[in-house]
């Protein structure tokens, strides 16, 4: 019974209808403050490229990330998200990368997962602002597994 409710919830996530309003291509650009649950003292720039829903695949979008922190930090990261609409003006969402971590030494290792929970607003039909929620992590690949959490506030531009 443990595992048929994360299951169910895992299936109708993908069974849900595709945002209509994110069926475009988008670049965004955020900052972000790290750590957020310990000193909260790292901050970045996040940077995202958006491809449509692959609709033969539960409508993922395709997306690459890129983060640059302080202390020359980075994380290059592919993956994909799924949105989901609540209105005309707000949608929200899930999203996960597989990426390199460049300096990031306190993570444990240069192999590193970030995923997180989004809101979009619809500003204009080519403009929106985002905020995420997001856990980065080496899901125990190294030999520590300390994992961060961010906040993230994105201007997004779809074309």
């Amino acid at each position: 019974m443990k595992r048929t409710i994360p299951c169910v919830a895992v299936l109708a996530l993908f069974t849900l209808p595709v945002n209509a309003a994110d069926e475009s291509l988008s670049v965004s650009v955020g900052i972000a403050g790290w750590a957020i649950f310990d000193e909260f003292d790292e901050f970045a720039l996040h940077a995202d490229y958006e491809l449509k829903p692959v609709q033969d695949l539960w409508g993922l979008q395709p997306r690459m990330l890129v983060i640059i922190a302080e202390h020359d930090q980075k994380y290059y990261g592919l993956g994909a998200a799924k949105a989901f609409t609540i209105n005309d003006d707000w949608s929200w969402g899930i999203a996960s990368h597989v990426g390199y971590a460049h300096n990031l030494d306190s993570l444990g290792y240069d192999l590193e997962f970030y995923s997180y929970l989004f809101t979009k607003y619809k500003l204009t039909k080519e403009h929106r602002v985002r905020a995420e929620i997001g856990h980065i992590s080496n899901a125990g690949f190294g030999e520590t597994n300390p994992g961060s959490e961010s906040i993230v506030m994105s201007y997004s531009y779809h074309f």
